[in-house]
């Protein structure tokens, strides 16, 4: 089953400048900065849920990819039979989960660290932006 969707080669190599989550309006904006000092702007917006691990003062992305809401439940499994237990995502069951992920159409963004920062983004769309 090929879980893959698109990568988005612009974030690859990255340094992470900051991050930041507006509950209120559902928004999660990710600062990075290429090699070249280039600064590019993620923009996630309908945003249901995010999860970030292993974030130090210099993180680097190695890449961000959207993988297929099927292949997000196969592949973290584990992980959501332990969260959901303590409300991640917001939802009571996995089955609970994956209807709302249809009804509002949540994509699945994995975004993978070379070092520091790692970790999912539940969202309804994403729009990069370079500056």
């Amino acid at each position: 089953m090929n879980r893959l969707i698109c990568s988005f080669d612009c974030l690859h190599d990255n340094r992470v400048l900051s991050y930041y989550t507006d509950f209120e309006t559902h928004t999660l904006r990710l600062n990075t900065q290429t090699e070249a000092g280039e600064k590019v702007s993620g923009c996630f917006t309908g945003l249901l849920a995010h999860r970030f691990e292993n974030v130090t003062q210099d993180n680097i992305l190695f890449g961000m990819d959207e993988i297929t809401v099927e292949g997000f439940f196969e592949q973290y499994k584990d992980l959501l039979a332990h969260s959901l237990q303590y409300g991640f995502p917001a939802c009571c069951s996995i089955e609970e989960l994956r209807e709302r992920m249809t009804q509002e159409k949540i994509r699945v963004f994995v975004i993978d660290s070379s070092l520091g920062l790692c970790g999912l983004v539940l969202a309804q769309e994403v729009e990069l932006q370079c500056q």
